[in-house]
């Protein structure tokens, strides 16, 4: 019966010797598919944003207004949060108004990121990662 006992014990120790190693190195995948999600979602919102926005100025009087208002609007849409300011940064090319004349827009957003200091071994040493995304168009006739 004693050897059963302890038998049972050095299992129960070694379990949690296995938890204790696997653990950390767990915890350490799920936060970087976590922040993997964002910096993706981030980049499918950059560029939907900057397309949306390119789209509004090209059809509007005042392009710059629209793919502003338009950028915003799918920026606020998409990921809550989203402001013009600090993180959230556009920056738009409408030289003319007249057709067939080129409108860029770039939108750029600052995620965050979780692991600084992991990161910051390979020589990124900012807290926050910038997303860019662009398009061009050509304005169209107005009617």
């Amino acid at each position: 019966m004693k050897l059963q006992k302890i038998s049972i014990s050095v299992s129960k120790g070694s379990m949690m010797l296995e938890l204790a190693l696997v653990l950390p190195l767990l915890l350490l995948l799920i936060a970087g598919i976590v922040q993997f999600g964002f910096i993706l979602n981030a980049k499918i919102a950059v560029n939907s944003a900057s397309y949306e926005g390119a789209r509004a100025a090209t059809l509007s009087e005042d392009p710059q207004a629209a793919a502003i208002d338009a950028v915003e609007s799918y920026a606020g849409s998409s990921l809550p949060g989203w402001r013009m300011g600090d993180r959230l940064k556009i920056k738009i090319d409408a030289a003319d108004n007249l057709p067939g004349t080129p409108v860029s827009v770039e939108v750029s957003y600052s995620v965050p990121v979780f692991f600084k200091n992991i990161i910051s071994f390979s020589g990124y040493e900012s807290s926050m990662l910038d997303i860019r995304g662009a398009s061009v168009m050509r304005v169209e006739e107005k009617e």
